[in-house]
């Protein structure tokens, strides 16, 4: 049976015929391998999107004919999603994840289908799909291209339409609501909205994000974040109700903390969503960095960096270096988000100028960041003849604060310093230690 019966077949557009011409060997070679087993193969989705956009390819998927025990018959494969019909292949280093044609039913957990079914129509497939733009199909031998819902009509047009029911299609796998955001943002090529008929769908399986597994949202909506318009997605996503049923808060139009999210350099994604939480508290963050299943390393990043925003430290010498110290490897990060704050007018205790000079003072400081303690408690017992105990860790914590804020050196210095301290005291509640705020 003719696998695309019922589907018009267009010669190649010269965007198409550009990508064929540049395709990597380890892809020509798997191609060929299809075509020699008498076997049907297209590539789909996002690398048709990207040759269309003139953006760079990423990634090549591919649909087949063949099934995935067949596919197996390949010298090297790993069966990625057997179950679902997909096979890794590789070949030169390079790694294509291609699928078999499929049909499937029942999505009551919104996020996988119950059944899949091997399939023989393309056009079958590729209705499957969750936006018009991935549902083109490219076939490399015939040099023609399959496009049964108009998707390159709807990328000319700069609009992100579904495939068919948006509402279905959204709740088949409740994850492409966060996707369909993010194609909102076309970066150089502009924002693209959607059509009235998926924007009143987005708003209405909203919901089904509950059933989603928190890792998921959490890796689709660093890349919202990430966006060249980054601003114009989230405040779409909060007008949308979406950026609530996300984090539980009711969120502004023209919010101020989404408004800075454009105004970040760098892709340092904890620096967005810091914008984000700026007015929630540690507990709040605490929550939401669980319940979004942050790593280990964003999570300590996130936690350490909300507590010293809204803070400057003074600005003299000493009280930088042992903010610089406190701080730590996030020091500039905290000074250019204070920065992006001031300047749309987030604080009234310290404005623009007050951050810069912070910012001109720390670059012509000598500051050790990874400063450890000159003195060490055996050095200081030997001294003070101070026993173990909580009041030895506070004078080592005392000593520590005093070598960074005076940048001193070496232990005669530290030597020096203890004459001049009235560590006799029994009272420690009142003695320095280096941190921030």
């Amino acid at each position: 049976m003719d696998p695309v019966r019922g589907m018009e077949e267009l010669p190649l557009l010269p965007a198409f015929s550009d990508m064929v011409q540049h395709l990597p060997d380890s892809l020509i070679e798997i191609l060929q391998w299809f075509e020699d087993q008498n076997s049907h193969v297209w590539i789909v989705g996002g690398a048709n999107r990207h040759a269309l956009l003139g953006t760079k390819i990423l990634e090549y998927d591919l649909a087949t004919t063949m099934t995935p025990l067949e596919m197996k018959a390949y010298p090297d494969t790993i069966p990625t999603g057997e179950k679902y019909g997909t096979i890794t292949f590789r070949n030169r280093g390079e790694h294509y994840e291609i699928t078999t044609l499929r049909t499937e039913s029942g999505y009551n957990d919104g996020r996988r289908p119950d059944e899949v079914e091997w399939g023989d129509s393309l056009r079958v497939d590729l209705s499957r799909r969750d936006l018009t733009m991935n549902a083109i199909a490219v076939d490399v031998s015939k040099e023609t291209y399959y496009d049964p819902y108009n998707g390159c009509k709807d990328l000319q047009q700069k609009r992100i339409r579904s495939v068919g029911d948006p509402s279905k299609r959204l709740s088949e796998d409740a994850l492409r609501i966060l996707r369909t955001y993010r194609f909102m943002d076309q970066g150089k090529a502009g924002i693209w909205w959607p059509d009235l008929k998926l924007a009143a769908a987005l708003r209405q399986t909203k919901p089904m994000l509950g059933r989603i597994a928190s890792e998921r949202i959490w890796s689709e909506f660093k890349r919202i974040l990430l966006g060249q318009h980054a601003s114009e997605i989230v405040q779409r996503m909060a007008d949308d109700g979406v950026l609530k049923q996300l984090f539980g808060i009711d969120w502004m139009q023209d919010d101020i903390r989404i408004q800075a999210l454009n105004h970040i350099e760098g892709e340092d994604v904890i620096d967005r969503l810091l914008i984000l939480m700026r007015d929630y508290n540690l507990n709040d963050c605490e929550r939401l960095s669980k319940s979004l299943k942050l790593s280990s390393a964003e999570k300590k990043n996130l936690l350490a960096r909300h507590s010293v925003m809204g803070h400057l430290p003074d600005d003299r010498d000493s009280a930088m270096r042992v903010y610089a110290v406190s701080v730590g490897e996030w020091v500039h990060q905290h000074l250019r988000l204070e920065k992006v704050l001031t300047q749309l007018g987030q604080f009234a205790h310290y404005d623009e100028n007050d951050v810069q000079q912070r910012i001109d003072r720390l670059a012509k400081l000598n500051v050790h960041f990874h400063a450890k303690p000159l003195a060490s408690g055996e050095y200081i017992m030997q001294q003070t003849n101070i026993s173990q105990g909580p009041k030895l860790g506070a004078l080592k914590a005392w000593l520590f604060y005093e070598q960074v804020a005076r940048d001193l050196q070496s232990i005669d210095d530290i030597d020096t310093l203890l004459c001049t301290l009235s560590w006799q005291t029994e009272d420690t509640t009142s003695w320095p230690k280096l941190q921030f705020p």
